[in-house]
Formats: structure tokens, sequence, C-alpha cells
């Protein structure tokens, strides 16, 4: 009887264990569990890669097209374009929103808020509506 109901509780611990781990993602893509703090995962160096609007793949050339934001502790953002063999740079500050589900981003012609459907430490996929359509941009980690 004891094995019993020793048995059970231990099932009972990790159904409930596991039930709460389940519900640690934020992000709609995830991930459902991690370690490293929003703020750890998201301060990097993020090379565009991949493009949609509205479910369709309307990543530019890598040869026309390229980006790389870097993404301080500090709340300051270093972002370098290469559109055409022109180059630019823009620098501003970032922040998460009050409930962490946005990435605001500001500088000098203004300020950006993206949706963060993924966020990992190698992956940050974000969501924006342009004009009615869904732009969702995904970076790697450098």
């Amino acid at each position: 009887m004891k094995i019993l109901i020793q048995s059970f509780f231990c099932l009972f611990l990790l159904a409930f264990l596991g039930a709460g781990f389940s519900s640690c993602g934020k992000y709609e893509e995830g991930p459902n569990f991690t370690f490293l703090s929003k703020k750890a995962r998201i301060t990097n160096t993020w090379k565009f890669t991949a493009q949609t609007q509205n479910g369709i793949d309307v990543t530019p050339d890598p040869m026309s097209y390229s980006l790389t934001m870097t993404l301080k502790k500090d709340g300051n953002f270093d972002a370098d374009y290469t559109i055409f063999s022109q180059s630019f740079t823009s620098s501003g500050s970032w922040a998460f929103s009050d409930d962490k589900e946005d990435l605001i981003l500001s500088d000098a012609t203004g300020v950006q808020i993206s949706e963060i459907l993924k966020l990992t430490n190698s992956e940050l996929k974000l969501r924006n509506i342009q004009n009615g359509d869904e732009i969702v941009t995904t970076y790697t980690a450098q």
C-alpha cells in the first residue's frame, strides 16, 4: 500500500511539474522553457535571414540586401544595412514592452514596435502589420 501511495504521489508530482514547464513559454513559437532571461537572449548580434509577407516568402536576394543589428545590454542598438551596394548605419535604443511581448526600437527616424514570435539565444522572429499585411522577419545570431 505504501508503494502504491508513493507511486501515485510521484505521478502527481511529475504531472504538476510537466504542466508548469509547458506553460512557461511566452512567445508563440517558443521556447517553452529556458534558464536564460529574455534580456540575456535578446542581447546579441542578429543577422537578417528571412522574411514573409502574408505567409509568402519575400526574402530579398542577399547580394542586394543585408542587415545586421546588435542589441546591447545597456538598451542601445546599432544596425548596419546594405541595399544595392549602398551602406547605411543606424543607432538608437531598444526596450521590451511592459509585458515583454514586443520589441521597441527607437532611432532618429521614429519608433518601431514588433511583436516577438520567437526568442531563443540563436533565433529571433518578429511580426509587424504594415498596410494590413503581416510581415514576419527572422534573424539568426552571429
